[in-house]
């Protein structure tokens, strides 16, 4: 059987893409990682919060997403966004601690809607997710990196 030009260019673009160190390759656009991970399940649970936090017969239920929300936003804490890793060294640290600060404030006010469910305050909990929502349009204004269809 004699082989054609085409058939080795065919065997070619199946072999090389194995041969090549995956360094080489290129590498995806968004990365998962570990504050992807946490501000997914933030937003999870954030969204049907909004949905329910007026019905106290929810409360419970309620609480459970805020306890989620709650670890999930001391996980996106500890980890750093991507905005602020690709910054230069020298500015990462006041980045770095603003991103922290206003994360503890998130956390805080996560915390008063908890308090404000145990006591069965819907009304000042639905206020408290408005809250909750302009802090986390801030923040990603702040931290997130701008997509390219943005």
């Amino acid at each position: 059987m004699k082989t054609t030009p085409l058939q080795l260019a065919l065997l070619l673009a199946l072999l090389l893409p194995a041969a090549l160190p995956a360094a080489d390759l290129p590498k995806p656009d968004h990365e998962e990682s570990a504050l992807d991970d946490a501000m997914s399940s933030m937003n999870s649970a954030f969204r049907k919060l909004r949905r329910q936090v007026a019905d106290p017969q929810q409360n419970p239920a309620s609480l459970a997403l805020v306890a989620k929300l709650r670890k999930a936003c001391v996980e996106a804490t500890l980890a750093l966004p991507t905005k602020i890793a690709r910054m230069p060294t020298k500015d990462q640290a006041a980045a770095k601690a603003a991103y922290t600060e206003k994360m503890q404030e998130l956390i805080a006010t996560v915390d008063e809607l908890a308090a404000a469910l145990k006591a069965n305050k819907n009304p000042e909990a639905a206020a408290i997710i408005k809250e909750l929502s302009l802090q986390e349009e801030a923040g990603h204004k702040q931290f997130r990196t701008k997509k390219k269809d943005d």
